[in-house]
C-alpha cells in the first residue's frame, strides 16, 4: 500500500501542516476507507502555527468513490493562546480529474470548526479549492474563503475575503527519499478595508495578508511517511497571536497511513 495510496487528504483535511506535502505524487483515490494518524512537533497552517509553536496530533478518516470523489473528515490539535488545548475540525470534498498522462486536477469545497475554542463561532468557516499538478512534481493550488475570521489577530480586526497562493514542487533523491520546496501567499481582506476603502491611516496597521514557504525532506518506510522541513514566514504573519513567535522554525511529522 505504501507509495500507493494518496494520503493527501490527511495534509489538506488537517490544515496543510507542511506545505510542501502537498507536493508529493498525487495517484488516483483509490475506492473505499483509507486514513492517517500523525504526530507533529507543530500544527502550521500556511505559515501560521495553529498550536503555539507546540507539538500537535493530527488525524484523517476518508472514503473514496472510484477515482473521482473524495469525501473525509480530518482533525488536528490546536493551543489557543490562554485557552485549554482543543482540536480543530474540517470537513472535505473533492473531485478530481486525470487530464492525460502528465496532468491532473481537482476542485474542492472545505469547512472547518473548532467547537472547544472560546471563538468557535468566528472559526466556523468555508473555503473553494482548486489545483493542478504536473507528473507528480509541480503543483499550483488556490484557495478562496468568504467568510475566513481574523480574531487572532494583534487588532483584532475582522476579515470578509482570503485568497491564498501555492506553489510546490517535489524532487525524488533516492527509493523513498525526495526534497520538497514551497512557497505560498495569503491575501486577507479586512474589515477596515470594507468601511474605509481608500484610507490607508486606517486600513494599514490592519493589513493581514503575509507570504510563506519550506523546504525540507520526507522518507517512507512501509506505510509511515516522516518528513522534516523548515518553515518561514514575512513578519506580517506574527501578528497572528496564536501563532509562533519565530518566523523561521524547523517542523518534523511521522505520518501513518492506512
Amino acid at each position: 500500500m505504501a507509495g500507493t495510496r494518496d494520503d493527501r487528504p490527511l495534509r489538506r483535511a488537517t490544515g496543510c501542516l507542511l506545505l510542501w506535502l502537498v507536493a508529493l505524487p498525487q495517484p488516483a483515490p483509490a475506492q473505499g476507507w483509507g486514513g492517517a494518524l500523525g504526530y507533529g512537533t507543530d500544527n502550521v497552517y500556511r505559515g501560521v502555527s495553529l498550536s503555539s509553536g507546540q507539538p500537535a496530533w493530527l488525524a484523517d478518516l476518508h472514503y473514496g468513490f472510484g477515482t473521482a470523489w473524495v469525501a473525509g473528515i480530518g482533525a488536528s490539535q490546536e493551543r489557543p493562546a490562554f485557552q485549554s488545548s482543543g482540536a480543530q475540525f474540517t470537513l472535505y470534498l473533492d473531485r478530481r480529474w486525470q487530464l492525460g498522462e502528465d496532468w491532473s486536477a481537482k476542485l474542492g469545497v472545505v469547512h472547518y470548526e473548532s467547537p472547544w475554542n472560546v471563538w468557535r463561532d468566528e472559526l466556523d468557516y468555508n473555503e473553494l479549492t482548486a489545483a493542478v499538478g504536473w507528473r507528480g512534481r509541480w503543483r499550483l493550488s488556490l484557495a478562496l474563503s468568504p467568510d475566513t475570521p481574523g480574531v487572532f489577530t494583534a487588532n483584532g480586526a475582522g476579515t470578509d475575503v482570503a485568497a491564498a497562493a501555492e506553489l510546490s514542487y517535489h524532487q525524488p533523491i533516492r527509493g523513498r527519499l525526495a526534497a520538497d520546496v514551497g512557497i505560498g501567499y495569503t491575501r486577507i481582506r479586512n474589515a477596515l478595508e470594507l468601511a474605509y476603502p481608500g484610507d490607508p491611516r486606517r486600513t494599514q496597521s490592519a493589513d493581514l495578508s503575509y507570504g510563506y514557504g519550506s523546504v525540507g525532506l520526507g522518507y517512507g518506510v512501509g506505510d509511515v511517511h516522516m518528513y522534516s522541513a523548515l518553515l518561514w514566514a514575512t513578519p506580517a504573519a506574527l501578528q497572528y497571536s496564536i501563532g509562533s513567535k519565530e518566523r523561521t522554525r524547523w517542523v518534523t511529522t511521522l505520518v501513518w497511513s492506512f
